[in-house]
């Protein structure tokens, strides 16, 4: 009984912190043993994002948004980067670019708190600029620490979805160190990610906490048990993750790839760690369906994954597949024009897949 009443408070609790609408994007990085970093990345909207890559050279000019339709800071982008956007904009849901670093924004609702004024309007920046301040002005960890200290986080409606979008952050730089980035009540915290893994709400501290209640899984298979003359064997692989949650929710979620992406065996090469991270995160994807919300009106939809990106930080490549084309496709930002004056768009989104013919192949045993 005591058991259950602590289950019980713990669901009340989640319940008071947990939206009741999610969108259930995940982040898994990879490191080899040569010393090169990936980072892997759903996107999952209930809303079609209509997401295209885009490449973005030195010296483009930026401003963002301010409170009451003012400017808020300007800046002109020093590194050239390439990411994934929405609704055809210049709005970067996250990227990486020529020196390594990568950021991506997730969906943090019920959490994010943004500063609503400020005084020094010069400073402003909204949360859908974020990403492209970062990209284009950053090269180690230590330059996102500097950069968040003098920039001021003030929410401004994204005309696209009518809303304040409700995001947090996860960057990676080339050497593997990461960071969580949260707006809380007004302030901007920035933390330290250990685990290499990132979703949604609630807070990253409170995912850390929440490791804690899964501390006796292991991918080893549980040893049999003998009750009295009575031997208990597990049955089939496995039993050492009995107990890990398989559900949709974001705690769920940080939990499971923070797991698997502890116990995956080591890679060698950059390559075997994208193959790997395209593994990893196939065990976070949702189809279409199975996760649903009616409105008042009626109307359903479906929080599915729209993209996955797996980013290369030494070599500096995005690689993407979609929902509908599941092809994994690649670009690489070095061969593009660093130096060039207009920003390319590479098509993601609505693309279909080649099925390729291996028919062709077919040998004598």
């Amino acid at each position: 009984m005591r058991n259950f009443k602590y289950l019980l408070f713990i669901l009340v609790c989640m319940a008071c912190v947990m939206p009741t609408k999610v969108s259930a994007c995940t982040g898994i990085q990879v490191q080899a043993t040569d010393g090169s970093v990936v980072f892997a990345r759903t996107m999952e909207f209930g809303t079609p994002l209509k997401s295209n890559i885009l490449f973005v050279p030195r010296a483009q000019n930026w401003i963002s948004q301010a409170p009451n339709n003012s400017d808020g800071m300007t800046w002109q982008n020093q590194y050239a980067f390439l990411g994934v956007n929405a609704f055809n904009k210049k709005f970067f849901i996250d990227g990486v670019n020529e020196k390594g670093l990568y950021i991506g924004c997730f969906w943090f609702p019920g959490n994010a708190k943004y500063q609503e004024e400020s005084e020094n309007t010069a400073n402003i920046v909204t949360p859908q600029m974020l990403a492209t301040l970062v990209l284009g002005s950053c090269a180690t960890i230590e330059d996102v620490q500097k950069k968040i200290s003098e920039i001021t986080l003030v929410g401004v409606e994204f005309k696209e979805l009518n809303m304040v979008l409700p995001l947090h952050w996860v960057v990676m730089d080339s050497t593997g160190k990461g960071l969580a980035i949260e707006p809380i009540g007004g302030n901007v915290v920035v933390k330290e990610n250990p685990v290499g893994v990132f979703t949604n709400s609630p807070t990253f501290s409170w995912h850390l906490q929440n490791l804690s209640n899964y501390i006796n899984l292991t991918p080893s298979n549980s040893q049999p048990l003998k009750i009295d003359e009575f031997i208990i064997n597990g049955i089939g692989q496995g039993t050492g993750l009995l107990g890990i949650p398989g559900d949709l929710t974001p705690p769920s979620r940080f939990v499971r790839a923070a797991l698997y992406r502890n116990a995956a065996e080591k890679v060698d090469t950059t390559d075997s760690a994208i193959n790997q991270a395209f593994l990893l995160i196939n065990n976070i994807s949702i189809v279409k369906g199975i996760a649903r919300e009616t409105s008042s009106n009626g109307k359903t939809s479906y929080d599915h994954t729209q993209w996955t990106a797996v980013y290369d930080l030494k070599r500096h490549r995005c690689y993407f597949r979609s929902y509908n084309n599941q092809d994994i496709n690649m670009v690489q930002l070095d061969k593009l024009p660093l130096d060039g004056d207009q920003v390319l768009s590479i098509p993601l989104w609505d693309t279909k897949p080649d099925f390729n013919d291996a028919t062709g192949k077919a040998a004598p045993l």
